[in-house]
């Protein structure tokens, strides 16, 4: 898988990322995905590459803060960069705060076939 594109996931909930996974393989257009999981704010600023991601998958709720923490991070490095982030239940709060980044998606999880092709189209 040497032409594989490496996604960042943000998830704290196992079960989640053991889900998206899954999904990301059975649903992601032939396109060969890694997905480099991180629990934590601090494990996603430790673990993000520039040169490697391709984009990334954040979860609101983290143990250690909100996921837009990851995304500011990463803002100050890249602004091309596709970053989507998750949460279980929407908010306009939320989605205010996103839409002060540029090319960042907020989207209840929801890890179905078209889920997967919505986020596959921007890589």
């Amino acid at each position: 898988m040497t032409n594989a594109l490496h996604i960042l996931c943000v998830e704290d909930n196992k079960i989640d990322a053991q889900l998206l996974e899954m999904c990301v393989k059975r649903y992601a257009s032939g396109k060969a995905i890694i997905l480099d999981v991180a629990v934590t704010i601090e494990q996603a600023i430790e673990c993000f590459d520039i040169n490697k991601h391709a984009a990334a998958l954040i979860d609101w709720n983290l143990p250690d803060g909100e996921g837009i923490e990851v995304v500011k991070f990463i803002r100050e490095l890249s602004e091309s960069i596709p970053l989507f982030m998750l949460t279980g239940a929407l908010s306009q709060d939320n989605h205010n705060e996103v839409k002060k980044y540029k090319n960042v998606e907020y989207l209840e999880k929801n890890f179905n076939k078209d889920f997967i092709h919505y986020i596959s189209k921007s890589l």
